[in-house]
């Protein structure tokens, strides 16, 4: 059975104007669908990637996976349990908050420059009653800062202070944390330097493997998805026009927007 399953996933934005502007001008309601009745499984322990340029709906998807956004529609379910089933005891709901993090697009936008790396880190820890003593806090972060490739000493240093990489290994830091089963990662490496991101998705590999996480990988770019997928989903303009493996993808695509976002990739027969 499939860890992750989204079923007939629909977001709508209602763009109306206000209602007496309406009733002024007689004119209509507005809807912008950014997510058109999009269905996909995920595999426990397997990468399943969302591609597309955008406006293509992908990281309206990633929301509403980890629980940000409510589908306009459909259903999304996790080892069994409907995410966005409103009559899920806030018990459960915080359970399944703990077991699904997200990693964001910018490590600089998203770590509070306040806090120091150390307390970055035991936020989650805390939010979930995962270790009760400062001590194990304490020691907990030691092991974050060393399983994502930091030293013990950066707990007391700031985001300021490190590289644009460094950040965005603090940041998969945080989403381990908790302890996850699922992770998001919703454009993980475009706002770094290409060296930098071939570092960043090998941690993120490493990681998965050790344990046995399950991710769902947004992303516009095919030769990043290339080497972390074991699945690919075509999105445009909020459809899923294709999905396979990437082998069977990048050989034979079969939607004329996946060979257009194939096409745009500089050497990829190289990748």
């Amino acid at each position: 059975m499939s860890f992750i399953i989204a079923n007939h996933l629909t977001r709508q934005y209602d763009l109306s104007d206000p209602w007496i502007v309406r009733m002024l001008t007689s004119n209509k309601r507005k809807q912008l669908t950014a997510v058109d009745d999009v269905s996909f499984s995920i595999d426990k322990g397997t990468t399943y990637a969302l591609v597309g340029e955008s406006g293509s709906g992908k990281s309206t998807i990633a929301k509403m996976v980890v629980g940000l956004l409510a589908p306009s529609a459909g259903a999304i379910t996790f080892d069994g349990k409907m995410i966005n089933d409103e009559t899920i005891s806030k018990a459960d709901r915080q359970r399944l908050r703990r077991r699904i993090q997200m990693v964001f697009q910018s490590p600089y936008a998203s770590l509070n420059p306040r806090w120091a790396v150390g307390d970055i880190l035991k936020e989650p820890i805390r939010a979930f009653g995962l270790f009760d003593s400062r001590a194990d806090q304490d020691k907990r972060v030691n092991e974050l800062l060393d399983q994502v490739g930091l030293s013990a000493r950066d707990a007391n240093k700031y985001p300021h202070e490190f590289s644009g990489g460094q950040r965005q290994r603090i940041s998969i830091a945080r989403a381990l944390s908790s302890q996850p089963d699922v992770i998001i990662c919703d454009e993980p490496t475009s706002a770094l330097d290409v060296s930098v991101q071939a570092q960043v998705l090998n941690l993120l590999k490493t990681l998965q493997k050790e344990f046995s996480l399950t991710y769902l990988f947004i992303s516009h770019d095919l030769a990043v998805v290339s080497t972390m997928a074991n699945k690919i989903g075509v999105l445009n303009e909020g459809k899923l026009v294709e999905e396979a493996v990437p082998s069977q993808l990048f050989a034979k695509p079969e939607n004329p927007y996946t060979k257009m976002l194939i096409d745009a990739v500089p050497d990829f027969g190289k990748v």
